[in-house]
């Protein structure tokens, strides 16, 4: 066995010549790093371009260029006087006085959950797949855009985290990416029926509603005086808004209804108006 003689062996060291630049691993990350790791590697990057220093050539056996033992979780040291770095296992870190032993130990537990991420990632993405329902994934790691995407991402999210969901969601998750793909195609319908839509006739008197229900709101309990609220567009595109009558218990959205209310136009929107005190309320 050849005796060593460079700087960096054991009996050599000198701890305050090392700065500490970060931690690395130096395991299988299956093509993808999570975000520690990814931060200190490009800590280490940075941090070696305003050096330009290299790694020591010296022999050392392993990945500890200290003691040459065989270590995944590593510190990464820049030695000052000969401008070049080594790295060092977290034991050998420790007992030279160079390592941060609590900053190695998060390190080494933010790999654990990287790891575990990666690993449910992978899991989710194959159970989509098997569903049938790969493009859930694409929709997963883009920015949400919808609110059935939100939701989406939401269910697959828990998919990552606990390795399942129920048959129920993931067929939820399906009805979700038909509502995604139809998405412009709505938005567009409803952008032509804006345009065609007739403005809130303005008049003192009460006025004849007859429509369609769009939306209808629980009551809010914590107002004065709670109660169902609905959106009823009219035959001729404008949409009016208010409380739902006692004589309309029961309405769905998509029922025809009609009534005869006080109207008044929407300061923002001449097609949307608030209706009042309706009358004579009935299914159409």
């Amino acid at each position: 066995m050849t005796t060593r003689t460079d700087i960096h062996r054991p009996s050599a060291i000198q701890p305050h010549e090392y700065v500490l630049v970060g931690f690395d691993y130096l395991g299988s990350t299956e093509g993808e790093m999570w975000a520690s790791l990814a931060s200190h590697r490009d800590a280490f990057r940075q941090h070696r371009a305003r050096t330009g220093g290299t790694f020591s050539g010296h022999e050392h056996g392993g990945t500890c260029h200290v003691c040459g033992a065989t270590a995944l979780y590593i510190a990464r040291f820049w030695h000052r006087p000969s401008n070049t770095y080594i790295c060092t296992g977290e034991d050998c870190a420790e007992k030279l006085d160079m390592g941060d032993a609590a900053a190695f130990r998060q390190f080494r537990d933010a790999a654990a959950k990287g790891r575990e991420a990666i690993a449910g990632k992978k899991k989710a993405r194959a159970a989509l797949a098997a569903a049938g329902l790969e493009r859930a994934w694409d929709v997963y790691t883009a920015p949400a855009e919808t609110d059935a995407a939100m939701t989406l991402k939401d269910i697959v999210g828990k998919l990552v985290r606990f390795g399942s969901i129920s048959d129920k969601q993931m067929a939820f998750v399906g009805s979700l990416l038909d509502r995604i793909a139809r998405a412009p195609a709505i938005a567009a319908q409803r952008a032509a029926e804006a345009e065609a839509a007739a403005p809130v006739p303005v008049s003192g008197a009460r006025m004849l509603v007859e429509g369609k229900v769009l939306t209808l709101r629980e009551p809010d309990e914590s107002a004065a005086f709670p109660a169902w609220k609905m959106l009823v567009m009219h035959n001729t595109g404008w949409k009016v808004w208010g409380s739902v009558p006692g004589s309309l218990c029961g309405v769905k959205v998509g029922d025809r209804v009609r009534f005869e209310a006080a109207i008044k136009v929407s300061d923002r929107d001449p097609k949307f108006g608030f209706y009042s005190r309706p009358t004579k309320a009935a299914v159409a």
